[in-house]
Order: C-alpha cells, then sequence, then structure tokens
C-alpha cells in the first residue's frame, strides 16, 4: 500500500499575491510547510500538486529545489488534479494538504492515517484541532468515484464531495483535547494572517528544531492579544456542490 502527501498549490491568489512563496524567516513559507511533512512517519512520497499554467512554473521550480515531486494538471478542478496525480504515482492513500497551511501538524497527520485504515474509510477528516493545521486522507479509488459524479470543474472545496453526499464512508477523528482550541486561525489567506504567522515563527522557529502544534497553541494561550490579529479574517465560504445526479446529504 503506498501512502504519499500531496500538496494542493497555485500562485494566482488573489487577497495575498503569491502567498505560498512570501519569506517565513528567511524561507518561502511553503519550504516549512514540506519540513513538517517530511516528519511524517506513514507517507513515503511528498507531492507539490499544480497547475499546467505557465505562472505556476515557480512551484515547479520549487519543487525541484526542495527535492519534491511536482505534478501538474487541471488549473481549476482540483479534486481531479488530485485523483490524476494518484494515478500518475500509483498511490493508494493520499494525505492532502493545501500550501496555505505551513503549521500542518504531523503527528495528528499520521493519527489520521492509522484511523483512516484501521476504519476502513473512504475520506477521513480531523476534529479538535485548530484551523490550518489539519490533513484530509482520501483513497485513490475514492477520488476516482467522485471524480464520476461530479458535474462540475471548479472544486476548489472538493472534500464536499464527500461530506455532503451519501456515497461514502467518513471517519471524524477526534484528537487529543492539547489540540482543541477553535478561536485560533492558522491559515494564510489575507496579510493579518501573514503577519501572524511571522510573529510565531519568529518566536518559535530555531534552524536544527521545528516546533510543534502544541508549541504554537501554548505560545498563544501566554500571548492571547496576538489571536486578535486575524481574527477579523472571513472565511471563504464553500461553493454549492454540482452532481451529475442527485446525490446531496
Amino acid at each position: 500500500m503506498k501512502i504519499a502527501s500531496f500538496i494542493t498549490a497555485r500562485l494566482k491568489s488573489q487577497r495575498l499575491k503569491r502567498k505560498v512563496l512570501l519569506p517565513i524567516c528567511g524561507r518561502p513559507m511553503l519550504s516549512h510547510l514540506i519540513d513538517r511533512l517530511k516528519l511524517s512517519k506513514k507517507c513515503q512520497q511528498i507531492v507539490l500538486c499544480t497547475s499546467t499554467i505557465k505562472e505556476d512554473d515557480d512551484l515547479e521550480n520549487f519543487a525541484i529545489r526542495e527535492g519534491v515531486d511536482c505534478f501538474r494538471g487541471h488549473p481549476d478542478d482540483v479534486m481531479l488534479r488530485l485523483r490524476d496525480a494518484a494515478d500518475f504515482y500509483k498511490t493508494d492513500i493520499i494525505s492532502s494538504c493545501t500550501a496555505d497551511n505551513p503549521l500542518i501538524d504531523n503527528l495528528s497527520m499520521d493519527d489520521l492515517i492509522d484511523y483512516h485504515i484501521n476504519g476502513k474509510f473512504d475520506f477521513s477528516i480531523s476534529k479538535n484541532i485548530p484551523f490550518g493545521t489539519f490533513t484530509m486522507t482520501v483513497n485513490s479509488s475514492s477520488l476516482d468515484k467522485a471524480c464520476d459524479i461530479k458535474d462540475s470543474a471548479e472544486t476548489e472545496f472538493w472534500p464536499q464531495y464527500f461530506l455532503r453526499t451519501n456515497q461514502f464512508k467518513l471517519g471524524e477523528l477526534v484528537h487529543n483535547k492539547i489540540y482543541s482550541n477553535s478561536d485560533i486561525r492558522l491559515t494564510v489567506d489575507e496579510k493579518p494572517d501573514f503577519e501572524l504567522m511571522n510573529i510565531i515563527f519568529s518566536n518559535l522557529h530555531k534552524s536544527n528544531k521545528i516546533f510543534s502544534l502544541e508549541d504554537v497553541i501554548k505560545f498563544l494561550d501566554k500571548n492571547p492579544e496576538l489571536k486578535k490579529i486575524n481574527s477579523n479574517v472571513k472565511q471563504k465560504i464553500p461553493s454549492e456542490i454540482k452532481l451529475k445526479r442527485n446525490l446531496a446529504a
């Protein structure tokens, strides 16, 4: 059984230009994410999944420098891009994350993979963990099925095809209580998000040690005023899913 970590990334962001390559502590934000993914004891490969559009050439060049694989697929149909990457690399199970989440937690990531396999789920998500620090786990065969039932080439919010239809066996893993902190936003969509991320890394980052999610939570709990920096950023709302037939939950 082959398990791989797939990162979806584009450089087209309108709210914060080329955000995934912006520097944090002297390195691209995406490099910090890859550092964390490399700590996984379950994934045998890391693949940066971007588009075939020329503006994303820089992401392929970045992947080469980082020593990770790069797959280029459909610009807007993210689910199809993931499915095609899974086919290309002959991957059975995908641990998926987006490039704007540099604080992905490798421990909960591996726990979710184990939970997914043991429960024989089609698609699994994490609960009780700060926004922007979790992954999703999905079978490549389940991606095949989801691509067959969708009726849209706009699948930025592709997990909705699993969560809002009755076609898949879903797993929801509730993690250790230490991770429970719903008022922390740890993704990067806009400038306030990036400002907070810079503060976190400036205080916790050391060249020879990757700090943990627990370190982040403790740091923000000791400095609660920092949570307000990006508290007004509005998360994009998933659009309606489009199906070839009525399968909505």
